[in-house]
């Protein structure tokens, strides 16, 4: 009887394994998809304010360079080192006059009242810490990637700031990953002293091989039940 417990135990765990979710090769990854899953509008925004908060995971810059074919390996390994153990958000702050002009923030203006925290999957909250000495390599790829985004997402882009953010645990793990769940919480204040709450879902759903529902349709990484038939889906 004791050997065939431990027989079902084993194959629950076998079986456990073989229907947990499937990560995508990061050159398969949707670049827009990801975008999407990472970009967050606070509660505030509306006709007399803007704001977003943008969460930009090393392996966001991982799948992007996997496609780049004229970047050299050594070049792509060394922009990839230089990130190794921080990460980046990325925060535009405007307010709307009536007359639909936008009066930007500056980066110094949106981290006097910024508050950055994260909940991991055991709802435990952590500080997250800004990087106040940049390493200088990665100070040389932040000023190649700011005009890229400028020039692809125009007045907006030329003035969002990037926030360099320690992403260490004591043990020198990652704190934050896409993969794993939690919760990135912004806290923004306007001009006016109001205040703006983002939150960022993790896992990242771009990042995943589709589970299907019952009837065909795709569910979402962070989905229990299929919301169409109420059927439990796969772990």
């Amino acid at each position: 009887m004791r050997n065939l417990c431990a027989l079902i135990v084993i194959a629950a765990m076998l079986f456990s394994l073989s229907v947990a979710a499937e990560r995508k090769s990061l050159k398969e990854v949707d670049a827009d998809a990801f975008i999407a899953d990472t970009q967050v509008a606070p509660k505030g925004t509306g006709d007399s304010h803007l704001a977003l908060v943008w969460w930009i995971p090393n392996e966001f810059w991982e799948s992007i360079l996997s496609r780049d074919a004229t970047t050299s390996e050594a070049d792509k390994k060394a922009m990839l080192d230089a990130m190794e153990g921080v990460t980046l958000l990325v925060i535009v702050q405007a307010d709307i006059t009536q007359f639909g002009a936008m009066r930007f923030y500056s980066r110094e203006e949106i981290e006097r009242s910024m508050v950055l925290s994260f909940a991991d999957g055991d709802d435990t909250r952590h500080a997250l810490s800004l990087v106040r000495e940049i390493d200088p390599d990665l100070e040389v790829i932040l000023s190649i990637f700011r005009p890229i985004l400028g020039s692809a997402m125009g007045n907006l882009g030329n003035n969002m700031q990037f926030y360099v953010l320690d992403n260490k645990t004591p043990s020198s793990e990652a704190l934050v990953s896409p993969y794993e769940k939690g919760r990135i919480d912004a806290r923004l204040s306007k001009r006016d002293g109001s205040l703006m709450e983002a939150s960022i879902e993790l896992p990242i759903n771009a990042l995943f091989v589709p589970r299907l529902c019952p009837n065909g349709r795709e569910a979402h990484i962070s989905w229990k039940y299929c919301p169409w038939t109420g059927q439990k889906l796969d772990d």
